[in-house]
């Protein structure tokens, strides 16, 4: 064997540890995401503005086809015969197919929306393919902050 040889040899030996230890893990079950605290851009809203709520990801799950989005923000206006009605957005996505992107809705808030902290609940129903896995379902929660 002449050096040359010798030389590619020891650097590849040397090298492939490296290699496996700076490839992120590839999961091959079913793992649920995990959530960090909504944001909300910008806050406060007023009334009448273009607002959006972002519910980013603290780990990205693995093996989900789609997620339908629910979210629902209590209480946001009036109801003409008494009380308060709330505001439902859904959303369908392909979770997998676009990136694992973090749960995100852009809307007009109401121009008669109620002033206020309001609450949130971003349900997601999922489709699952791995492991014995077809549906699971979560919900994150905040707040939406109305001027």
């Amino acid at each position: 064997m002449n050096i040359k040889h010798f030389i590619l040899i020891a650097l590849l030996v040397i090298a492939s540890p490296f290699l496996f230890l700076s490839c992120e893990e590839e999961r091959d079950g079913y793992a649920r995401p995990s959530f960090g605290e909504m944001i909300q851009e910008p806050n406060p809203v007023a009334p009448g503005e273009i607002v959006t709520l972002t519910i980013p990801q603290e780990a990205k799950g693995n093996g989900i086809a789609g997620i339908t989005y629910t979210w629902t923000i209590q209480n946001l206006t009036t109801k003409a015969e008494g009380g308060f009605k709330d505001s439902v957005i859904v959303e369908k996505t392909n979770y997998d197919g676009y990136g694992k992107q973090n749960p995100t809705i852009k809307f007009q808030v109401p121009a008669d929306a109620v002033s206020g902290a309001h609450n949130v609940h971003m349900k997601a129903d999922c489709s699952c393919y791995i492991d014995d896995v077809l549906f699971d379902a979560f919900t994150v929660y905040g707040k939406i902050t109305i001027k």
